[in-house]
């Protein structure tokens, strides 16, 4: 989860590995980045013991994400090389997450 050439990317943890035959940024469930995904991902890291690795992904997803650190909507996914938006916009269960991702690795002092 924390190489660069598989799931940390600009955007971390896509649904799947850069190094993956099937990899491509621009279809559903093939490297996409969905927030809900992200979020499980970063509790496990935490759960394991990489709360510093958790925390780090966290604030990467926030300053490279399209839009989250600014006035744009939340998008369905995003694409994980680029930051891009992608599907669908303003996003409820993106939302949701995002606040929950916000609360556990940005807000609370651990």
């Amino acid at each position: 989860m924390l190489a660069a050439g598989e799931f940390n990317t600009l955007v971390p943890l896509g649904t799947a590995a850069v190094t993956n035959p099937a990899f491509d940024a621009d279809i559903y469930w093939r490297g996409r980045v969905w927030l809900d995904q992200v979020y499980f991902g970063l509790i496990a890291l935490d759960n394991y013991g990489y709360q510093a690795e958790a925390i780090a992904l966290a604030n990467k997803l926030f300053a490279n994400a399209q839009g989250l650190s600014a006035q744009g909507s939340i998008r369905e996914n995003y694409n994980p090389l680029t930051g891009e938006v992608q599907g669908a916009s303003n996003f409820s269960w993106s939302a949701t997450h995002l606040l929950m991702l916000y609360r556990e690795f940005l807000l609370v002092e651990k």
